[in-house]
């Protein structure tokens, strides 16, 4: 019981940075749109979640896992989002 409501967490958790990263990777060649994402939120999040996902993984606990990963992988697509975002700009 305790470990299926670890993954119900873990599920909101992962849900709620893939709106945000879908609208990053569509909205990628759009400065206005991307104005309102943070670089440095985003970096903070890559940081974090790997820390989460190292514990995640040390601890055994496979909701942290994937919460942690699925995280981690929409921060690093928002991140290059912006990049690109960033690149375009500077043409």
């Amino acid at each position: 019981m305790v470990e299926a409501i670890g993954y119900v967490g873990s599920a909101g958790a992962a849900t709620m940075w893939i709106p945000q990263a879908v609208r990053a990777v569509r909205h990628r060649a759009d400065p206005q749109a991307l104005a309102a994402l943070s670089r440095t939120t985003y970096l903070v999040a890559v940081v974090f979640n790997v820390l989460l996902a190292s514990y995640g993984l040390a601890m055994e606990a496979r909701p942290v896992v994937l919460a942690g990963a699925v995280n981690l992988c929409c921060a690093s697509v928002i991140l290059g989002a912006l990049a690109a975002g960033a690149r375009r700009r500077r043409t």
